[in-house]
């Protein structure tokens, strides 16, 4: 929460600088047009006439002026930068030939802005927008409005962003125009990250500053190009002024938020100590639930020992041999679900798939017959009370098609298909492309018997369909994996 809020008078503090930079810009934008329009209006009331000082000239630039904000001084010089006329009252002795404004416009430039300078009739410090008079593609002089640096000071008041917080213009080379608080000579900030970077990302921003070039001060700095014209716009916020609020909400939160925090700990430790022993426990369940698998997968595994000698003691008993071998596969069956069970530690959940394969190939290795298995077998998966009894229909149904689909011929091809509906239910197939069987016939055979108690017993259903061989479908609740 502490840092949430110092983020968020940063954030603040941003955005206020950048929407003062904003405010800034759009009064110099005002002011400059507005002095350029004057300028504008001088040169016209000049019209081809000389500049110099005399009644007439004096109350058409007066009146072609108009009322200027309070503050501003018009001036007129000639091509040698003599002053001839001025809204100052008797200026007498004034050349700016030397001035870097006069000169600029002299070689050929419409329009400049000067850095900040002490005004020569005044004494202030002003920057002053220029503008070259030139009649027949000839230099006949200079028009100029000084403004005072002291406008600085008026913004500042208005927006009362802090003591020690400061606005300014700056020239696009990087001149200081004007300054609150004010600083008199003259400076370069070319060289500052406002314009070897930021400028350079965009035209309006803000950025961190680390000291003032000028004072020193750590500030929020945001700027502000001014539309149209070669100006930026900056205001700058003192980080410890724009920090005052967090550190009165960081005070109070201390207050009232420490018997909190102290409470807060206290129920940590209490937390991890029971978390502690609810690990220790579980740890403990763990083990037990490990030795628990173990024993059921011992179990099964007995059980499967135990049917296999079973299936041994069947073997040495007087019967015939082809009982005897339906038995063994019976026997089987029961043998793959157990041992399906404890090699896969499932042991509510059997899926079938796997289960229904090794099925399909013993009882084709039991046969001495050249058929072609096709199985499509999709992920199913049946509660451990329904494994035995598909696994013993499984057995006698594919054993019936090698029994009788293919005696007496060379080859023969039998699909296996295993796969579940979108409502839960599962569906097996058995194929062949045996004689077929006559689906009317009533079986009371051991076989068919059984077929027809293990699918009651799972809840399914079945049915023979004959043409182009025998084909077994059996439809049984199940669960599919998603």
């Amino acid at each position: 929460m502490i840092w949430q809020n110092y983020n968020a008078a940063i954030v603040a503090g941003e955005a206020r600088a950048k929407s003062s930079a904003h405010v800034v810009a759009a009064h110099l934008q005002w002011m400059i047009e507005a002095s350029d329009q004057a300028l504008r209006r001088i040169d016209a009331a000049l019209d081809d006439k000389p500049i110099e000082a005399n009644a007439d000239t004096v109350a058409d630039i007066t009146q072609a002026v108009g009322d200027l904000p309070a503050g501003f001084q018009y001036s007129v010089y000639d091509a040698n930068g003599e002053l001839r006329h001025s809204s100052f009252s008797h200026p007498t002795g004034i050349n700016v030939d030397d001035r870097g404004y006069f000169r600029q416009l002299q070689g050929g430039r419409e329009v400049v802005i000067s850095e900040q300078l002490q005004e020569r009739l005044s004494g202030q410090h002003v920057f002053i927008i220029a503008r070259r008079i030139e009649r027949n593609g000839q230099f006949h002089g200079v028009a100029s409005i000084a403004i005072p640096a002291q406008k600085m000071d008026d913004f500042w008041n208005s927006m009362a962003l802090g003591p020690h917080s400061s606005v300014g213009v700056i020239r696009s080379d990087g001149k200081l125009v004007a300054r609150h608080p004010s600083f008199d000579a003259p400076l370069d900030l070319s060289g500052t990250p406002l314009f070897t970077t930021y400028l350079r990302q965009s035209p309006n921003g803000f950025y961190q500053s680390g000291g003032s070039p000028v004072d020193g001060v750590a500030r929020i700095v945001g700027y502000w190009q001014v539309e149209g014209w070669p100006l930026i716009a900056t205001a700058g916020i003192d980080r410890t002024e724009a920090l005052e609020i967090f550190w009165s909400g960081l005070y109070t939160q201390v207050i009232f938020g420490l018997p909190i925090v102290i409470m807060i700990i206290v129920s940590g430790i209490w937390i991890i100590a029971l978390l502690n022993a609810f690990a220790t426990r579980n740890i403990e369940l763990e083990r037990l639930l490990e030795r628990n698998q173990f024993l059921f997968r011992e179990i099964h595994h007995r059980v499967k020992n135990n049917l296999q000698a079973v299936s041994a003691l069947v073997r040495l008993q007087p019967i015939s041999s082809q009982a005897r071998s339906d038995m063994e596969r019976r026997i089987a069956a029961m043998i793959a679900v157990h041992e399906q069970i404890y090699e896969t530690d499932q042991f509510d959940r059997v899926e079938v798939a796997p289960y229904a394969e090794r099925l399909v190939k013993d009882i084709a290795a039991a046969y001495d017959a050249h058929v072609t298995i096709e199985t499509s077998l999709g992920q199913v998966t049946v509660d451990r009370d329904q494994a035995l009894p598909i696994g013993m229909i499984i057995n006698e149904v594919v054993s019936n098609a090698f029994k009788y689909a293919f005696i007496g011929r060379s080859d023969g091809r039998l699909v296996v298909e295993l796969f579940g509906e979108s409502d839960g239910t599962a569906v097996f197939m058995v194929r062949d492309d045996g004689p077929g069987i006559d689906t009317g016939l009533d079986r009371k055979g051991m076989g068919s018997r059984l077929i027809a108690g293990f699918v009651a017993q799972i809840n399914g259903s079945y049915n023979y369909e004959s043409g182009n061989g025998t084909c077994f479908t059996m439809r049984f609740p199940a669960n599919r994996p998603s």
